[in-house]
């Protein structure tokens, strides 16, 4: 498909009509500096618009929240009476992702779809528009070229901007971006030749910014075949505090708990984000725990990640973008795990 221009200038305006049809999600910055994804809503959406910020180095929390919540109510009971909280459909255009987190939320659409279909993800997923924004300045822990996750994608994208500038290539990835380009058309222009070759430029240059370089298919490799030995897994044991920061930062963690609220006859069924690392998490009603060695535990994260998740879709279950790393205060990541599985 033929790709257009936008112009920095009109990124508000677009994003600001966009709002009036779509639940239209944007990377703000917010105080204290963070850049978060938040819903251009309400009367002050303009002043919202106006902390856009396209060019952070990574999202302290990832996107995923938008399509499953930290904290979310699946139902309500009265008595013997259940009544149902799944939210309807709506059109979501989630705004500036980087190619990381697209690849996150594509990982988490397979999970909520695998085996059943999950209606309440399902809700919020079903009718969502992705748009890339590539980055300009790669975080220092990301490794996203060595997991072939970004910075730029070849295809599973609606839109993917290229800044050129002043300027955005804008690249559609699917009938549905055609769409929304066709319906803003005021908003875009034709791409001329050389636009194109600085696109190209641009995506190069952004790739060779990624210093952290890995050896990601042999450490899948490696773990497939079970050639991790068990001292790795019981060296960072002893460092991990547990503390779940890793996980709940994590774009393609999907583990999670259920409970109920209730007061007298009257209640709720919450579900809640969990960690496969706390030593809760697999306890059964008897009190005996399969996994009640820590080092057991760091496996299960790890062997998760690399070996599970790929012999069972063909995917990792990590993206590279770093943020273990980055929110981890005993200094352990993924990215680390993966140099010394390599060097084996």
């Amino acid at each position: 498909m033929k790709e257009r221009l936008l112009e920095k200038d009109n990124v508000k305006a677009l994003c600001m009509s966009a709002s009036e049809q779509w639940e239209t999600y944007l990377p703000l910055k917010s105080i204290g500096g963070d850049t978060h994804f938040i819903k251009l809503d309400g009367k002050d959406r303009e002043l919202l618009a106006d902390k856009l910020n396209l060019e952070y180095e990574s999202l302290v929390v990832p996107p995923k929240f938008i399509l499953f919540p930290q904290l979310e109510s699946l139902f309500k009971f009265e008595g013997e009476k259940i009544i149902e909280t799944v939210k309807p459909a709506a059109k979501k255009l989630l705004f500036g992702l980087r190619a990381c987190d697209v690849k996150g939320l594509k990982f988490i659409d397979d999970f909520f779809k695998r085996n059943f279909e999950d209606i309440y993800y399902l809700s919020r997923s079903a009718d969502k528009l992705l748009v890339i924004v590539g980055c300009k300045s790669p975080a220092e822990n990301c490794f996203c070229t060595s997991a072939k996750t970004g910075p730029f994608l070849e295809n599973g994208f609606d839109l993917q901007l290229v800044d050129i500038g002043e300027r955005f290539v804008v690249e559609i990835g699917s009938e549905r971006g055609k769409e929304f380009v066709d319906t803003y058309q005021q908003f875009f222009a034709e791409a001329s030749k050389n636009d194109l070759e600085r696109s190209k430029s641009e995506k190069h240059s952004v790739e060779q910014k990624v210093s952290l370089s890995l050896d990601f298919e042999k450490a899948i490799e490696r773990f497939c075949e079970d050639k991790v030995p068990e001292q790795m897994y019981e060296r960072i044991a002893e460092r991990c505090i547990y503390c779940g920061g890793c996980l709940y930062v994590c774009p393609t963690c999907t583990c999670f708990n259920v409970f109920d609220e209730r007061r007298e006859n009257s209640g709720r069924r919450y579900r809640n984000w969990d960690a496969c690392v706390f030593e809760g998490y697999t306890r059964e009603a008897s009190g005996h725990n399969p996994r009640l060695e820590k080092w057991i535990r760091t496996s299960r994260r790890y062997e998760h990640k690399l070996k599970y998740d790929y012999l069972t879709t063909g995917m990792s279950g990590c993206v590279g973008c770093g943020r273990c790393l980055s929110s981890c205060p005993v200094n352990i990541g993924i990215s680390q795990v993966i140099e010394e599985v390599t060097k084996q």
